[in-house]
């Protein structure tokens, strides 16, 4: 699977024939998912569930599991799928503090956090107090996943 990080703002993961886009929406090629709900579009299963404070995404693709918070919401942590998490994508409001996230991190234990969104600064990042890897495009399987530790990816 490959990772980019294009300068608008949105995450796009290509497998070998999908495309996952993740801004504003989740879209899996061209299919927009409308919500909470089970689906599977072009072998990329995805689950959404209603938070307090917005929606998580788990989805799967390439044996990875992708977690993808639309906000921070701690409330994700109490779900059985956020122990499965590889990658953690987190949407970041301009208002959101590290500290929200940390716990978050902490719980799910991915191996790398992308932050995207207006609050996705470098001072953010900073505040997380993890390591950090600049990335144009990133390429993931499951046997290049780290043993232990989180990673920040960023642009």
């Amino acid at each position: 699977m490959q990772i980019t990080l294009p300068a608008d703002g949105s995450v796009l993961i290509k497998g070998k024939a999908e495309t996952v886009s993740l801004k504003d929406t989740v879209t899996i090629n061209s299919y927009v998912l409308p919500g909470q709900g089970e689906y599977d579009v072009a072998g990329v299963q995805c689950e959404g569930f209603n938070l307090s404070a917005g929606l998580v995404y788990f989805i799967r693709l390439e044996d990875l599991q992708l977690t993808y918070l639309s906000q921070i919401d701690s409330g994700v942590s109490k779900l059985d799928d956020a122990s499965n998490c590889n990658i953690l994508i987190v949407d970041v409001r301009s208002d959101d503090t590290a500290d929200s996230l940390k716990g978050i991190i902490k719980n799910v234990e991915p191996s790398f956090v992308i932050l995207c969104g207006a609050g996705a600064t470098p001072e953010f990042r900073t505040a997380l107090n993890l390591p950090t890897q600049e990335i144009g495009t990133f390429k993931i399987s499951r046997a290049g996943l780290p043993l232990e530790g989180t990673t920040i990816l960023h642009s």
